[in-house]
């Protein structure tokens, strides 16, 4: 199995070649913050400009607010495209550093995730492509958003969703937490179970209720499937505190899943950085990029330790 990588200090090679991005990533930084100055300023002069025409004060007060809307929507998206150019450029440089391979867009990935996965009734983004293999295992994660949309927009879904292939043999299954899949006053649940049997509720860390389900009818859990429930409903003593399972799901043989989280992953950069916070930024997007590497280990680990007690067993 691949091992997975420590964090970086500054006399790696990891270091040393982020170290040797710190010029272009200034440039990033001096043009984005030209753009905002002028922006600023233009929104400015018109604002004063408004200011003297002969027209009524609530047509100038509307004017104004829309010039100043427009100058603030121009500094906050000269940031954003400034700071996804500054990630673009390290993070393939530190997924290659763990054995990865890193995209900024993730669409294709959400797309064709598991309609039963995430909330149904969100748009859903994602971002963060990260590929590769833990020895012969292909696995793969992206950063996913759900919101409602509109003009109220509320988050439905904001997180990690990760996909790997199962080590052993196990019933198709489902595990989400128990409150999201129970109807609402005029709808479901976020997450529909229709057509699914329950088989228990388990609790996990912190008090949270999970719900197990299996697309057939059965009294029995198989050994695997109960370990990797075991894992899944605890995961914060593989990842740490801060990430918690959402839902999972498994066909048996690929396994899909959802982990919420509350902080963005992989940031990096900003307004003229400096060295000391861009490796700090380095090394939480490091332990980031072991993520899907850590989940799937446990769980293969715990799989493989179940089928060999079953077949100890029989």
């Amino acid at each position: 199995m691949t091992d997975i990588a420590d964090a970086p200090d500054a006399s790696t090679e990891v270091a040393s070649a982020v170290r040797n991005l710190m010029p272009a990533l200034r440039r990033m930084a001096f043009m984005a913050a030209g753009f905002m100055v002028a922006a600023a300023f233009a929104a400015g002069m018109a604002a004063i400009w408004v200011r003297g025409q002969d027209m009524d004060s609530e047509g100038k007060t509307k004017l104004t607010v829309l010039a100043i809307f427009v100058g603030g929507a121009a500094i906050y998206g000269a940031y954003k495209l400034m700071q996804k150019r500054q990630e673009a450029l390290v993070m393939p440089l530190l997924a290659t550093a763990v054995g990865l391979s890193y995209s900024k867009e993730a669409g294709s990935f959400v797309s064709a995730l598991p309609v039963r996965l995430l909330p149904a009734r969100g748009i859903r983004k994602g971002e963060d492509h990260v590929q590769g293999k833990l020895g012969a295992h292909a696995i793969q994660m992206a950063e996913v958003h759900v919101e409602t949309g509109g003009k109220n927009s509320r988050t439905l879904f904001k997180g990690i969703v990760a996909q790997f292939p199962n080590r052993a043999m196990m019933p198709a299954f489902f595990i989400a937490l128990e409150d999201k899949t129970r109807p609402g006053m005029f709808f479901g649940g976020e997450i529909s179970t229709d057509g699914l049997n329950h088989l228990r509720n388990v609790s996990g860390n912190g008090g949270r209720i999970y719900g197990i389900w299996t697309s057939r009818p059965s009294t029995e859990e198989a050994p695997t499937l109960a370990a990797a429930v075991e894992v899944l409903t605890r995961i914060e003593n593989h990842l740490g505190y801060g990430t918690e399972l959402y839902a999972a799901t498994s066909n048996g043989e690929e396994m899909h899943v959802a982990l919420s989280h509350k902080r963005n992953l992989f940031r990096l950069g900003g307004l003229f950085p400096n060295e000391d916070e861009l490796f700090q930024d380095v090394r939480a997007a490091m332990q980031d990029l072991t993520i899907p590497l850590t989940l799937a280990k446990a769980l293969i680990e715990a799989e493989e330790a179940a089928m060999s007690k079953a077949v100890n067993a029989s």
